[in-house]
Parts: structure tokens; sequence; C-alpha cells
């Protein structure tokens, strides 16, 4: 599934591999032999990810009767991943679900609990990714729906620098959604 939960840890992840570029430390948890936790440490940079389950938790309700995609291919469906550095900084706490529900129904209860976060923004399709900007200054962004195309929904609330995403798509008879919270900053900012 291309889902702007994908996509989202697909970026960190790319743009964490570039700051890696000088002496680095690698610390791997393996303790279960599942590797859910790596933090590498460069002079320019640090990189922490968190694969386990507990990791998935970024404030955002999970649909009643829903639980976590099954990791398949060695790949796991939920992240949280920490970029920071002297200039800037990346988090991104993403999950992806299965419910046996309708979109419809999904939809329905997000545009509800989504509301705790501030004002609601519904997307018809996906975009292929969130609205990310790592701000150097004070110009964060609102987020749209521009880009957004296809089947199911994005729901957004907040900010380019600062937001929590939920998108849904139909599975099936069911429904695949992924939960997102993005949040970068600046030289100003701190995460």
């Amino acid at each position: 599934m291309k889902s702007g939960v994908t996509r989202a840890l697909l970026a960190t992840v790319i743009a964490g591999m570039t700051l890696l570029l000088g002496a680095c430390s690698i610390s791997v948890d393996d303790k279960d032999k599942k590797n859910e936790k790596v933090d590498i440490k460069t002079p320019f940079a640090d990189l922490k990810v968190d694969g386990s389950d507990k990791a998935a938790d970024n404030g955002i309700p999970i649909y009643p009767g829903a639980h976590l995609r099954p990791a398949d291919n060695g790949d796991n469906h939920s992240a949280n991943i920490s970029i920071g550095a002297a200039g800037f900084g990346l988090k991104v706490i993403a999950a992806e679900y299965e419910t046996n529900d309708s979109p419809d129904k999904v939809k329905a209860f997000y545009e509800d609990k989504m509301k705790s976060f501030g004002t609601i923004l519904v997307c018809n399709g996906h975009s292929g990714g969130s609205d990310v900007h790592i701000s150097h200054h004070d110009d964060d962004k609102k987020l749209s729906c521009s880009d957004t195309s296809g089947n199911g929904w994005e729901i957004k609330v907040g900010s380019s620098d600062n937001q929590h995403l939920v998108s849904i798509e139909p599975n099936g008879s069911g429904t695949r959604f992924g939960t997102v919270f993005i949040q970068t900053r600046g030289k100003q900012d701190t995460l």
C-alpha cells in the first residue's frame, strides 16, 4: 500500500540516511531478535527508529476493534522516527491499521476524534504523502488538499510543521487506515 504513512516513513528514512555521511555510532536493540530499535549518532545528526508496537502511539485514538497491520516480508507497519540536527529536526510517529468496518464508519469516527487537535480538513483521495515542511524561520504553512486524488480520504489537523493525519481507504470489504503525527523544527524550534 503506497499510503501517506508509508511515504512519510520512506521520506524520513531517506532524509536521515543523507545525514549519516560522517563518522557514526550505531546501536541496535535486538534482545528479542526483531531489531525494532535503532539509534544512530553522527557528528552532524542523530537518527532514532523504533518499530515496536508500543512506539506507534502518536496520540491519535485507534478505531475501536481495529488492529495493527501484521508485518509482511519483514516490513513492519508502525514506526517512531526522530531525526535531530543543529539546524532542524523531524519526528514522525506512524502506524497502519485494518478493520472489517466500512471506510464510511472509520471516516465518521475520525472526523469526530480529530477535532480534539483543532480544525479538521477532510480531503477526498490521498496526496501520496503529507505536507511536511522543515522550517528555518517562522513560515509554518497551512495544510491543503491540493494534491489529493483516488479513493478514500485524508483527515488532517494542524500545519505543515505540526500535524496529525489519518489516511483512510477501502480494503476489500473492510478498511485500511494509517495514523501519522509529524512535527518539524527549524533553528528556533524544539521537538
